[in-house]
């Protein structure tokens, strides 16, 4: 506004130009690109993710990317001028969680349109993912929250090369090599297939101090690697692919006994069984014909090929033997179950065929399959996740005070577990970041 007997300077008319470019701006921005004072998702059947039993007709109230109240129609007041999403008829599940994944950032499109809105990164390199980190922390990204572990921690010579991988050779590395990492302020810390056990126990005792959970994956125990049970034994939280156990001689009474010490030692077991599936039917030309394949980057497929053996040293004898190992690491999750251990879901995507998002969905079917209920499938891909994450306190279940994180689907997953595929909207911190 001029002021009377004013004469307006160039600089004047400058400012109010810039002011009325802004606001035309701001007014143009698309609902889901901005950050909304306040949002209700109302009339859905809620499954909060907690294992309670599910709301109909509900209300969850979200205010700042934060839920802050969340029940049945009646309990709780709709906000004058929220903004309201209809979800009659429908899901208001959480968001999933990804606990095993190596990410790539042309991977964001899928984990998203899949309803996936966290992963945690199991082996990277340590600049580009904590770079990626930091990305997927600025607001109104579409694409999931990262957590991660950095680097590998592994023997010498490590499985995956050094740009991933820190080796080590001696306790006092591998006290070096953690220090560094939580010094980094990574999220986790894993461990690879070539740790031995005096270098592992050195790795456990800093972490402890250092307020980090290990999580591992042990390499063949019939070559002389870490036995989950000795893994288990100094400390490590997480449990990689169940490994460390050889489920093709291992009697019966011994795996029970290895159930028992996961239960005992509240370690948390990521049983990755869409790898072994997936390993099982490598030379399946139907994996060639996926559309889904047109998205994978052709330098990430050549090193599917020259990792994996496509084309090359992979043998029908190679996937004969992964079907066996699929089949009793089911039995071993069923009996894990009753015993009341607790599965998270991760997929190790990006190995071959893994595609993001759509092989979480796969492992949920797959956990199903081995035993679990459609509520414990849903359970391992948000309260349980989330758990060992360290972060129950605002992610994994949709309950006042908590992150905004969450799905809408148009079938219910508890009627059957691949509904988790049907879905419709995704939010993360409280604004729409897909809808089909």
């Amino acid at each position: 506004m001029v002021k009377a007997g004013l004469k307006e300077t160039g600089s004047d008319m400058n400012k109010r130009l810039l002011w009325a470019s802004l606001i035309l701006f701001i007014t143009l921005i698309p609902f889901s690109d901005r950050t909304l004072a306040q949002v209700v998702i109302r009339g859905g059947l809620l499954i909060d993710g907690t294992g309670r039993e599910p709301i109909p007709n509900s209300v969850v109230v979200i205010e700042g990317g934060t839920i802050k109240a969340i029940g049945p129609v009646g309990r709780v007041v709709t906000p004058t001028g929220a903004t309201i999403i209809e979800a009659n008829n429908k899901i208001v599940l959480p968001g999933l969680i990804d606990m095993h994944v190596h990410y790539r950032s042309w991977e964001d499109h899928l984990f998203i349109s899949h309803g996936v809105t966290t992963v945690r990164d199991v082996g990277n390199s340590l600049a580009e993912i904590l770079q990626e980190r930091k990305r997927s922390q600025e607001e109104g990204v579409a694409k999931p929250r990262v957590y991660t572990c950095g680097p590998f921690l592994d023997g010498f010579p490590p499985i995956f090369v050094m740009q991933v991988s820190y080796p080590v050779t001696t306790p006092e590395e591998a006290k070096a090599a953690t220090s560094k990492l939580i010094r980094a302020k990574v999220d986790c810390l894993k461990t690879q297939q070539n740790i031995t056990l005096p270098l592992l126990e050195a790795i456990t005792a800093v972490a402890k101090k250092g307020k980090l959970p290990v999580t591992a994956h042990l390499g063949d125990s019939r070559l002389g690697n870490i036995k989950a049970s000795a893994a288990i034994a100094l400390g490590i939280k997480g449990l990689e692919h169940i490994s460390g156990i050889d489920f093709l001689t291992t009697p019966q009474s011994e795996l029970e006994e290895i159930a028992d010490m996961i239960v005992s030692h509240s370690v948390f077991v990521d049983a990755t069984l869409v790898l072994d599936e997936i390993l099982s039917k490598l030379l399946d030309p139907e994996l060639k014909k996926d559309p889904l394949l047109k998205q994978v980057p052709p330098k990430e497929f050549a090193w599917w090929e020259r990792v994996y053996g496509l084309n090359t040293w992979w043998t029908e004898r190679h996937s004969n033997r992964w079907r066996t190992i699929l089949r009793k690491k089911k039995e071993f999750i069923r009996m894990l179950i009753k015993k009341g251990g607790v599965i998270t879901a991760g997929t190790d995507t990006p190995v071959p065929y893994m595609y993001p998002g759509v092989s979480l969905h796969r492992e949920l079917e797959l956990l199903v399959s081995a035993g679990l209920t459609p509520m414990q499938a849903i359970m391992a891909a948000t309260k349980n996740a989330a758990e060992l994450l360290g972060h129950a306190d605002r992610l994994g279940t949709l309950e006042a005070g908590k992150t905004a994180d969450l799905q809408i689907l148009s079938h219910n997953p508890l009627e059957n577990i691949s509904n988790t595929k049907s879905v419709e909207v995704v939010l993360r911190d409280g604004r729409i970041v897909w809808k089909k």
